[in-house]
């Protein structure tokens, strides 16, 4: 007993809970409970009257702070056994579907963490079953409920994702066939997968149906079906189903640890999730006016739930995005609020992979490389089909002069999102200029400017480029197109990342070419 209890006393002060109160409050009420004997009274009523300080109205069924908080819990101490407590003797669970602890003794340890062979996800990708969601339709009686089926899309590509035993398309390429009018067997063959994830939403006052269905796209066969209609509460709920039915149908072999993370837990306010999805619709729009309205949506979603995670990860990003295109009226101030928000979201939740992604692009824009690096490789374990996670990792390793590990993660990433962009392709061709590959940097750097012709980064890249292949007409026409993009201004996507000796080559480079670009600082 003297064991369990220092160990419940470690799990508190430690780095995941020591700066959540309640979180330890909530802790320790189970474990007590457990080593009492009074597991039985643990129950989504008693814990939000004792634990929370909800009054005796209390309903667990329209206010979830209990389930909510259980599994945020229940990631926290996922996250210390996996990182800190990989040795400890003393073994404190809270398994799915139970509100009472599960307590047990490691007997032994013969390989130490440090000594497992890590799996390498780069080399299986195209070994596991493939799968595209693509978005699922709104049917609902009013148009403007298209984010929330976009959202329910969205989400179900991120629970999905997380799981190394599928191959998961990003949503850049799944949304390309946003009311498409092809076949799904044209889909499956253009992006080059097995199983396609179709459906709709409609969504009527407080209930909810949602219809899914996963499709053989070689065969054209339905492998699972199903409807459900729910009150709009339990909309998480139905895309955990989902998310449980696919791992079943394609016989997908969970870990441990992906068991525990299937399921959205990441607030307990629907209003905070609502703003997020809102948010979502927003951002997506890559303008300046989209993003700025993004931000309130983010913003709002954050004032609604301090704690949520996601909310704080796509603020940041918004932030960086920001940043980046230099809209910012103070880009230091807007790059430090993304780092702070950034890191939030990796205290509130270590094992939420777009937390630690979106930590690599905003330490990334600050130049923090060994930082950027080891938060994108972060959230690539915790999730091998982020796309985004492998982006930036693959920008962060090509400012550090890691061309060849650059080169692996982008075209990891490229894999898992088919359809051509502007930002991989820009990603790739970097890190083959670090490599010294010119000639196919500029392929890849022109490829995407024909696919944007306004995307900054590959018209400043293909002028460097230029320059070093000696092809200054070349240079001097993607000079005079960067100028008429920036409307003569600066380059707010500069090369800010770059270190001192690569950041001198570029400045010297695009002098050569006929302009200097202002760096933000």
């Amino acid at each position: 007993m003297l064991a369990i209890r220092a160990q419940l006393e470690r799990l508190a002060c430690s780095p995941v809970l020591q700066q959540s109160p309640r979180k330890q409050r909530f802790l320790r009420h189970i474990v007590e409970a457990t080593l009492a004997g009074a597991a039985d009274r643990l129950k989504g009523y008693t814990l939000g009257v004792e634990v929370f300080d909800r009054g005796s109205d209390f309903d667990p069924n329209v206010d979830p702070i209990v389930r909510v908080e259980m599994g945020r819990l229940r990631s926290k101490l996922i996250e210390f056994y996996s990182e800190q407590g990989t040795t400890d003797r003393v073994l404190i669970e809270l398994p799915k579907g139970d509100y009472a602890a599960r307590i047990g003794f490691r007997v032994h340890d013969a390989v130490s963490r440090k000594e497992r062979k890590p799996r390498n996800d780069d080399q299986d990708l195209g070994t596991r079953p493939s799968l595209a969601v693509i978005p699922f339709a709104n049917m609902s009686a009013d148009p403007e409920q298209e984010y929330f089926a976009d959202g329910i899309t969205e989400d179900l590509i991120t629970d999905l994702s997380k799981l190394a035993g599928l191959s998961v398309i990003s949503r850049h390429s799944s949304f390309v066939y946003k009311k498409a009018n092809k076949r799904l067997e044209e889909i499956g063959v253009e992006l080059g997968v097995r199983y396609i994830l179709e459906g709709s939403v409609r969504r009527a006052g407080e209930t909810l149906r949602i219809t899914a269905q996963l499709v053989d796209a070689k065969s054209g066969e339905h492998v699972w079906a199903q409807r459900f209609d729910r009150p709009i509460r339990d909309a998480f709920s139905v895309q955990d189903d989902v998310t449980q039915r696919i791992v079943a149908a394609l016989a997908v072999n969970l870990t441990p640890l992906e068991a525990a993370r299937i399921g959205h837990e990441g607030t307990a306010s629907a209003e905070a999730h609502d703003s997020l999805l809102r948010g979502l619709q927003c951002f997506w729009i890559y303008t300046e006016a989209g993003n700025r309205e993004a931000q309130a949506l983010f913003e709002q979603a954050v004032d609604r739930d301090r704690d949520y995670a996601a909310a704080h990860a796509w603020l940041a990003r918004s932030l960086a995005f920001d940043h980046s295109m230099g809209w910012a009226g103070s880009t230091i101030e807007t790059l430090e609020r993304a780092r702070r928000h950034a890191r939030t979201a990796v205290e509130l939740d270590g094992l939420l992979p777009l937390a630690h992604a979106v930590r690599c692009w905003a330490e990334l824009w600050a130049k923090n490389g060994p930082s950027a690096i080891e938060s994108g490789r972060r959230a690539i374990a915790l999730d091998p089909n982020n796309t985004d996670a492998r982006l930036f990792l693959s920008l962060s390793l090509s400012a550090n002069g890691q061309g060849e590990e650059a080169l692996r993660q982008i075209e990891s990433g490229m894999a898992l999102s088919p359809l051509p962009s502007a930002f991989y392709l820009w990603a790739r061709g970097t890190s083959l200029q670090v490599l010294g590959r010119h000639q196919e940097a500029l392929a890849d750097f022109e490829a995407g400017i024909r696919l944007r012709a306004a995307f900054l980064p590959n018209l400043v890249y293909a002028t460097w480029v230029c320059v070093d292949l000696g092809r200054m007409t070349d240079a001097q026409r993607y000079r005079d197109a960067t100028v008429a993009v920036t409307r003569g201004g600066h380059l707010p996507i500069g090369n800010i990342w770059l270190d001192a000796a690569l950041q001198r080559r570029c400045d010297d480079a695009l002098l050569q070419a006929g302009f200097a670009p202002r760096i933000v600082e």
